[in-house]
């Protein structure tokens, strides 16, 4: 006894063919998609910080100075800030260099002018300080130092001091406003970080009351 067997070749139709080529490149086309999208989103982010923290930074470099600085001064177009610095360190060539004292911290002298204490620590027989110049330089904030530059931050979306309030020479504190522009938003007004530093060298005296007259 034979068994019959069907000798029919079984298969996907070409419809069957082009809908199952249809379905795999969409679905490599999402899974493309959204790793781009992740990919862009994780730059951003990491972008954002990266720039969040030399914004950071230029506020800590520029409040430590100001504090430690006899007067501020900025420029008309608030992107440069000139701080002169006491010279604590006695130094080589300095008028009051003795040779054994290069290195050690200088006495500190007080003027009172006007009623304004004045703490000093300029060689007694110089009137130069060491000058702290904070500019821009294309996309970077240099800190120029006695002619010494330091770039203390560099931003690929040009990371720039908004405004730089300071009143007068020789003020008593300034305020600063530091914003930077993130790639993924165009608007900066919601990355401003705002610092306030007091000249510490600067001491204004108390107003002594007049006293009261005697009947």
């Amino acid at each position: 006894m034979r068994l019959g067997s069907s000798l029919a070749a079984r298969a996907f139709t070409l419809v069957e063919m082009l809908i199952a080529m249809a379905i795999g490149v969409a679905i490599i086309a999402a899974t493309l998609t959204t790793s781009v999208a992740l990919q862009k989103s994780f730059y951003s982010v990491d972008n954002y910080f990266g720039t969040h923290i030399q914004q950071i930074r230029i506020v800590d470099y520029l409040a430590r100075d100001v504090r430690r600085g006899l007067s501020v001064v900025s420029s008309a177009d608030k992107h440069t800030v000139t701080v002169n610095l006491p010279r604590y360190i006695i130094q080589a060539g300095d008028a009051d260099a003795t040779g054994s004292n290069i290195g050690t911290p200088r006495a500190p002298s007080l003027a009172v002018v006007n009623r304004d204490y004045n703490i000093n620590y300029l060689p007694t027989s110089a009137s130069s300080s060491s000058v702290v110049v904070y500019s821009i330089s294309g996309s970077s904030i240099l800190r120029t130092e006695d002619n010494v530059v330091t770039m203390i931050a560099s931003s690929t979306d040009s990371l720039l001091p908004e405004t730089v309030d300071v009143e007068l020479a020789n003020t008593e504190y300034t305020t600063t406003a530091i914003t930077f522009q993130p790639l993924s938003v165009a608007d900066r007004n919601g990355t401003v970080v705002y610092s306030t530093a007091y000249l510490r060298n600067r001491r204004r005296a108390i107003p002594t009351p007049s006293p009261s007259a005697t009947p």
